[in-house]
């Protein structure tokens, strides 16, 4: 066991901060004036800062038997998962990263493509992805759907019979990343650029995957990523990745960006974040409510098939 002193000293040069909600990532939402507007579940406002945001105290550090804390898992974020990051998303924000194919689509489907939210260009946007891109993404996605307190806190009450809990349920989380982390590598990724007015919102319900992990020919799950207030990503697993090389671009208008908004405010639990102001009668009016799945997926015959259910479209 070390010395009180040596324990304190370890004690004083490790993080004690850890954000959930990387700066890096967060930091997109400042306003002009370097503040994120928030909004919190009773409709009170105020401006925040990326340091004050998405953080919780030692949320990664095991515990010691000595007393002390291990903080390798926050340093192993910082340094092999948002480090790498920050130059895709960089790669990504940029427009002159966009290659442009010419495309003849069915004029019927470019209706029903409008009618949900999206444009309907005569053209095919992407970006092309190398493998070290590809990866880089799918370990943010993955880091920010298990390092959540929410999801961590689930994982605690699993192993609340431990001996350590929160030591336990660290393991786990990593051990849950593996498995994200695998089925995101093997998923086409879109990115959804705003072509609106309207923003894309975060909360504190961060990130969340469709569930459950559906097998024979079904989509395991979906997810729905605010990756800055003008970019979203979506991830959709599929028995047969299209787009390995590449990650086509869509571009919503203000209806596509709200139905994203209702993904994330659904699981927002005190704290809704935006760059420009918040439409506090819209975030209130969906804070907790169920967002509606009017899009199915389904494999046919070997290929991908994808449907609206306008009953269930805004409703």
């Amino acid at each position: 066991m070390l010395p009180r002193q040596e324990t304190l000293l370890i004690n004083m040069n490790i993080p004690k901060r850890h954000h959930w909600w990387p700066q890096l990532n967060s930091g997109s939402w400042c306003n002009a004036e370097g503040k994120i507007n928030v909004l919190n579940r009773d409709g009170t406002m105020f401006l925040g800062q990326p340091q004050g945001l998405g953080v919780v105290g030692h949320l990664y550090s095991k515990e010691l038997e000595n007393g002390g804390k291990d903080t390798g898992i926050e340093t192993w974020f910082a340094h092999e998962v948002d480090g790498p990051f920050s130059e895709v998303l960089k790669k990504l924000s940029d427009e002159s990263s966009i290659k442009r194919q010419p495309f003849r689509g069915d004029p019927k489907k470019a209706i029903v493509v409008k009618q949900v939210g999206y444009r309907a260009p005569k053209h095919f946007e992407y970006i092309q992805l190398s493998p070290a891109d590809r990866e880089k993404i799918a370990k943010y996605v993955a880091a920010l759907l298990v390092r959540n307190p929410n999801y961590l806190s689930k994982l605690e009450r699993f192993h609340m019979l431990s001996s350590s809990p929160k030591n336990s349920a660290l393991d786990n989380m990593k051990y849950l990343y593996e498995i994200y982390l695998d089925r995101i590598m093997r998923a086409d990724l879109i990115l959804i650029r705003r072509d609106a007015e309207n923003e894309f919102l975060f909360s504190d319900g961060g990130i969340v995957a469709r569930e459950p992990w559906l097998s024979n020919g079904g989509i395991p799950f979906d997810i729905h990523y605010p990756m800055t207030p003008d970019l979203a990503l979506q991830v959709l697993p599929a028995l047969r990745q299209e787009f390995p090389h590449m990650i086509p671009v869509c571009r919503a208008a203000n209806q596509g960006v709200s139905t994203h908004n209702r993904i994330i405010l659904q699981h927002a639990n005190r704290q809704v974040f935006g760059r420009g102001p918040i439409p506090i009668g819209f975030v209130m009016k969906n804070w907790g409510r169920a967002a509606p799945q009017h899009i199915g997926f389904r494999y046919v015959n070997g290929e991908l098939e994808t449907k609206v259910d306008w009953s269930r479209h805004f409703h």
